[in-house]
């Protein structure tokens, strides 16, 4: 898997606030509604976020509008 910083920002949807618990899996299964994964990285120190890139600009700004502030 490729590290944040070597993504297409164009494709990254940066997710925060998420539980110190949250396993990759609920994200990938959250955000594949918008759209094929191409990565998805969990921060585990500091935990609480988490970045999701999407093989398609349109889905990952899909995503976004669906999910923001949720």
């Amino acid at each position: 898997m490729s590290a944040p910083r070597d993504w297409n920002l164009d494709c990254k949807v940066y997710v925060g606030e998420i539980g110190y618990g949250a396993a990759k899996q609920e994200l990938e299964d959250l955000f594949s509604e918008y759209g094929p994964l191409k990565n998805v990285w969990v921060a585990r120190n500091p935990p609480g976020f988490a970045f999701v890139e999407f093989e398609d600009h349109r889905d990952a700004q899909d995503a976004v509008d669906a999910l923001d502030g949720a």
